[in-house]
């Protein structure tokens, strides 16, 4: 019997390139503040075009002549952010159906965790949420997938979790015995690599989820 659904968020939930791109749009707005320079295109082509995903900001001041000493202010800018998030369509209904039936959870690894769920409105549905950040952890390592367990009160074969990064979302769960799903809408999703990433179930949208979850239940 399943008493417990859980969820990651970016990319699960709702699209996170609204995150990024609200980000980035506050890094150049700290950045023309500081120096003069509007290079919020040079920072959005960086990371979707060029694929620099991380040392985004250090990578755009070098090579527009800038000191990457301003890259801690470019870093604090971009994530406090506030910009309203949108959840995809389909992520009330879901949620709405399924907390008819099951206890909901949340496990991010997302650095603002709560406050992205407070932009999106959707805090009230979940029975208990854990943000890696808090507890100074990671999502490849099993202690916040045992500490969601815990506040829900749920064995791991009484658990579903389902996110949108095999690295992140799937191999420890798979390991505690947690049933997994992944779902393919993020723009970071990508396919599994090993047995360790392959997930139980594989969707395209969340709102496949309710009839996975009820087919674990026949």
């Amino acid at each position: 019997m399943v008493r417990a659904v859980c969820f990651d968020l970016d990319g699960t939930l709702f699209d996170d390139e609204q995150y990024v791109r609200a980000g980035l749009r506050e890094a150049a707005r700290a950045l023309e503040a500081e120096t003069g320079r509007d290079l919020h295109e040079e920072f959005v082509a960086a990371y979707f075009d060029d694929g620099v995903r991380e040392g985004t900001f250090d990578h755009v001041l070098e090579a527009e002549g800038l000191s990457t000493e301003h890259v801690p202010t470019l870093v604090t800018a971009y994530h406090d952010s506030d910009e309203p998030l949108t959840p995809y369509p389909e992520s009330r209904p879901v949620l709405e159906r399924l907390a008819t039936e099951h206890d909901l959870g949340l496990l991010t690894g997302g650095r603002n965790g709560r406050s992205k769920l407070e932009r999106l409105s959707l805090a009230g549905y979940f029975d208990a949420v854990v943000v890696t950040a808090d507890m100074g952890a990671s999502k490849r390592t099993a202690e916040p997938f045992r500490r969601l367990l815990e506040e829900l009160d749920a064995d791991p074969e009484e658990a579903v979790y389902v996110g949108d990064r095999p690295p992140l979302d799937v191999v420890q769960p798979n390991r505690l015995g947690i049933y997994t799903v992944l779902v393919t809408t993020g723009f970071r999703t990508a396919d599994p690599t090993s047995a360790a990433e392959s997930p139980d179930a594989t969707i395209d949208r969340l709102d496949e989820l309710p009839d996975t979850v009820a087919a674990l239940g026949d």
